[in-house]
């Protein structure tokens, strides 16, 4: 039975490239498919709703029917003539939602970041709890850099530094950061230097950016 398409959400991390490449895919789509609803959910922002839907890998876009049921979920990253196709699909009934997903739950990860004791580098393990079932581990590890505290060790982030965007290709990536004061070339080397260390745990080369 055919059944057409009222909605899309789209639920990525705030960070994520692929996200926001599939967001530009979207808008794309929508000026083709008129009167179709749309929504953003932001994984690491808002955990009841992830979790309502039971997504478990980012970025994922559901396809809704008008009365709110799932016709169909798709994650990762198409173009958008493949998803002008899938669209279709699915309003012909080709393609269905049909696997049955557990419920998220939450678990604990650890990470390891680096912080200054003095001009030395030394490794800090973080516990975490991920109220997803989501998992990210480079773009937690860079939030949880970004706000560490250790008595006695010195992080040179800025409190107001927030992560606007990552870029992951093959083994490099670029880090942007947003901070709203001003960091001197000095400061800016040393945090170079801590995401750098940290990231090289996940085989990431990087380099970083920064917004005001």
């Amino acid at each position: 039975m055919s059944q057409q398409i009222a909605k899309l959400m789209l639920f990525t991390l705030s960070a994520c490239p692929m996200g926001r490449s599939i967001h530009t895919v979207l808008g794309e789509v929508l000026t083709v498919k008129k009167g179709i609803a749309y929504e953003i959910v932001s994984i690491d922002a808002d955990h009841e709703t992830t979790n309502r839907y039971r997504i478990k890998a980012n970025p994922t876009t559901l396809f809704l029917a008008e009365d709110g049921q799932e016709l169909y979920r798709f994650e990762g990253f198409k173009e958008t003539t493949e998803f002008l196709r899938m669209f279709e699909q699915i309003e012909e009934g080709a393609l269905r939602s049909t696997e049955i997903r557990e419920e998220n739950r939450e678990s604990k990860e650890v990470y390891t970041i680096y912080l200054y004791d003095r001009e030395q580098m030394v490794p800090v393990g973080l516990e975490t709890i991920n109220l997803r079932s989501v998992k990210a581990p480079r773009i937690t590890a860079i939030q949880q850099l970004l706000r560490a505290q250790r008595d006695g060790l010195e992080n040179p982030f800025p409190e107001n530094t927030s992560l606007e965007k990552v870029s992951f290709q093959n083994q490099s990536g670029v880090i942007t950061l947003r901070i709203d004061t001003k960091v001197s070339p000095k400061q800016a080397k040393r945090m170079q230097a801590l995401l750098a260390r940290t990231l090289a745990i996940y085989g990431v080369n990087c380099s970083l950016k920064i917004k005001s």
